[in-house]
């Protein structure tokens, strides 16, 4: 798979330093509009086999910026997050590595499945149980 970066949510006062760092690793950056964000993942990163649905997204959900590294092997990926880092963005909350798995979620899936492990990981939340309780 060829490297890509989806990008959703990102306002039009960060997305220039967001083209920016993806320039300086020459990294192809897609722009999610609102209204794809129940396409699945691996559609819009053009993964053979995974098919577009039809609706469009109307929700008020998802409103966080996301990433979605699509094709990246760890050094692409360090060199992208440090010129994050480095550049006016700073940092990006939600972010995550396409996956077999992932590569069938909306976007909405996924952006509720990252905030859950960021609240987690920040102490902002218990994990959720693995099973029910008797």
């Amino acid at each position: 798979m060829a490297k890509l970066v989806l990008a959703y949510n990102f306002s039009e006062a960060r997305l220039p330093a967001l083209k920016l760092a993806c320039m300086l690793v020459k990294v192809p950056l897609r722009v999610v509009p609102r209204e794809q964000l129940l396409q699945p993942l691996g559609y819009l990163a053009g993964v053979p086999g995974v098919e577009p649905v039809e609706e469009l997204y109307a929700g008020e959900e998802a409103r966080e910026e996301m990433l979605i590294l699509c094709g990246f092997n760890r050094p692409d990926l360090d060199r992208l997050l440090s010129a994050i880092r480095k550049g006016k963005l700073q940092s990006v909350a939600l972010k995550a590595a396409l996956t077999p798995t992932n590569a069938l979620w909306s976007g909405v899936k996924l952006q509720e499945e990252l905030a859950q492990e960021h609240a987690y990981m920040h102490g902002k939340q218990a994990p959720k149980p693995k099973h029910d309780s008797l």
